[in-house]
Parts: C-alpha cells; structure tokens; sequence
C-alpha cells in the first residue's frame, strides 16, 4: 500500500511538467523542423564523423529555417528527449532508426521523416515542398 501511494504522488507531481509542456507546444501552429540524433549509438569513429557533418550542416539549415521558413521553429532533440509532434505522434530519438536525420511537422500534416544525413539543399527543399512554400536554397 505504502508503495502505491509512493506511485500516485509521483504522478500527480509529474502532471504539471505534463500539462505544461502541451500547452506550449499548442502554441506552435506553424510546425516545425525537429533534428534529432543518438550520440550514444553514434559512440564509433565513422558516427563521430557523420555527428561532425551533421553539425556542418545544421548551421547552415539553421540560417535556412531563419530566412525561408520564419514561421517554423528548429529544435535539436538528443537522446533521452521525448517531443510530441503535430500529427499526436511522439518523437524518441532512442527508438529511431536511423539515428541520426530531421523530422518535418505541422498542424493537420502527417510528419515527415528525412532519414540519415541531410544537406543544406537536402533539407531546404525537402521543408519548401512539406511547407508548401519556396527556399533559395533549394536549387529546383
């Protein structure tokens, strides 16, 4: 008995934290762009190379997202992390497969997955048709 009031407080201590955070991602109504990577399972040599690349890369999507897509919010999700997307659906890079990549998400929109290592035209144009809008970076 002790230990099931011991569970029943934790829970409701947790609900807050719970409520909190839906309601700040209810303010997202645009979408947004969600990199995501497992640096546990990127512990070898050739993921300490592909970690490099994507974080090349992420700083020129950063600047993609800034100038073509201001409506959009990019967030980086990291082991450990769980993010619930538009679609009610929820992201948990641990159980991801690959291990590394971008999830696109917007209201009424079924998210898109961008797998593995994505090139700055890579993902501006993947982002410019699931937005429906036009990037100068992607090159089409």
């Amino acid at each position: 008995m002790k230990e099931l009031l011991i569970m029943i407080a934790l829970i409701v201590m947790n609900a807050p934290s719970v409520s909190a955070q839906k309601r700040s991602q209810a303010g997202h109504a645009n979408g947004f762009a969600v990199a995501f990577l497992d640096e546990g399972r990127l512990a070898t040599p050739a993921g300490r190379s592909a970690i490099e690349d994507f974080e090349y890369f992420f700083k020129l999507i950063q600047e993609i997202v800034k100038r073509d897509f201001p409506n959009v919010e990019l967030k980086v999700l990291r082991r450990g992390e769980l993010l619930r997307l538009h679609d009610g659906t929820s992201l948990n890079v641990q159980n991801m497969y690959p291990e590394i990549g971008y999830v696109l998400s917007a209201p009424g929109k079924k998210r898109r997955l961008l797998a593995g290592l994505q090139s700055d035209a890579d993902f501006a144009c993947a982002a410019a048709a699931f937005f429906q809008r036009t990037s100068s970076s992607c090159p089409k």
